[in-house]
């Protein structure tokens, strides 16, 4: 077991699947590595930035959290609605009327988490299109989030006009900086990519695209962190004005689950975000921050707590592919198949899901 964790166990309670875990422990092998040389940071690089709705924004000016507490759903301890596929990307069914705008029919829905996440590619150059695929393959190889490729998918489910959420990637050819959205915000949300992108390495394109995924997927930026001033120091006077919302503190932040993270692929690294006049981020002690361009530890125990391996399917079975525990070792097949058949037995399922049932998966 990964030293990181002192314990992590699934326990079955009243119904529903709840992972439960001890407060991390410090990973003092990660800390000796820490890089603080300028050798990995580039001016170049092309920065992305999640904003918030207006809806988000209110309850985090109100709240210190841009979530209510019903929208906080994820696969572990809520239960999927019995009438809907995981493939909608939806923990309720959108059908009943007062759940509508759970698809953006009469507003957003900042739901947080999704059940798999419903991914466009649109006309993308090849560069581009294959490290946003690298990049969705090294998330769902580390993690328990899965994708649907909803491409073919039609806009609207019939009947009811209901437009289904999707996370459209688009080029923005008036773009310096890329965009996108914190969590599943309902209907058609995008992650828009600027064309300065195709001049950057490829290790730097699928760090865009694995940033962009993981704040889609419902992380906020680790430097939002409340109690961020104990471990770096922000300088907003050297952030380009559009780009500040990054380093909003969220004082209610739900990725204090452990010590703050250097290695977070969410992590701002010293020059990103500059205006030109200077670092915008340092390690206290006035350490530059290197780029991070995978997932850290702590980023994979954080997606592995919030999703549940869902296999695409059209009917309303839930099967599951292998599941991980935050310190990556497998569930074995008896726990997998134990697992996968209490989730199916709260939507009055039961039986093995039959194979005609799984969704023909579309070439990315």
């Amino acid at each position: 077991m990964n030293a990181k964790f002192k314990f992590v166990f699934i326990a079955i309670l009243t119904g529903m699947v709840a992972v439960i875990s001890c407060t991390l422990c410090s990973c003092s092998n990660e800390d000796e590595q820490l890089e603080i040389s300028n050798s990995n940071v580039s001016v170049n690089s092309v920065d992305f930035v999640a904003t918030f709705t207006k809806e988000q924004q209110e309850l985090l000016d109100n709240t210190g959290y841009p979530f209510k507490t019903n929208e906080q759903k994820n696969a572990w301890n809520n239960v999927i609605s019995s009438t809907i596929p995981t493939t909608w990307g939806l923990f309720d069914d959108p059908r009943e009327v007062a759940k509508t705008r759970a698809v953006g029919i009469y507003g957003s829905y900042p739901a947080q988490y999704w059940t798999m996440l419903r991914v466009k590619l649109l006309q993308l150059p090849i560069k581009i299109k294959d490290e946003a695929i690298l990049a969705i393959e090294e998330i769902e190889n580390k993690t328990n989030i899965r994708f649907y490729n909803s491409i073919e998918d039609e806009e609207y489910y019939e009947p009811g006009h209901i437009k289904l959420p999707n996370i459209a990637v688009r080029m923005d050819n008036g773009a310096i900086e890329g965009s996108g959205s914190f969590g599943l915000v309902g209907g058609e949300q995008y992650i828009n990519v600027p064309t300065v992108l195709e001049q950057a390495s490829n290790d730097d394109i699928k760090r865009f695209f694995i940033h962009a995924f993981c704040n889609a997927a419902g992380m906020f930026n680790e430097q939002q962190r409340k109690d961020r001033d104990d471990y770096v120091i922000i300088n907003l006077n050297n952030v380009k004005s559009n780009c500040k919302s990054v380093f909003t503190k969220i004082t209610q932040n739900y990725t204090m689950q452990g010590n703050f993270d250097y290695f977070s692929i969410t992590l701002a690294a010293s020059t990103d975000y500059s205006n030109g006049s200077g670092n915008t981020i340092m390690k206290t002690g006035n350490y530059n921050i290197a780029k991070n361009y995978t997932l850290s530890y702590n980023d994979i125990y954080f997606l592995n707590g919030h999703y549940l391996p869902y296999i695409a399917r059209t009917d309303n079975y839930i099967e599951l592919d292998d599941t991980y525990y935050p310190n990556g070792q497998k569930l074995t097949e008896a726990e997998r198949l134990q697992l996968q058949t209490q989730l199916n037995s709260q939507r009055g399922l039961y039986g093995e899901p039959p194979l005609s049932g799984r969704a023909i998966l579309v070439e990315w």
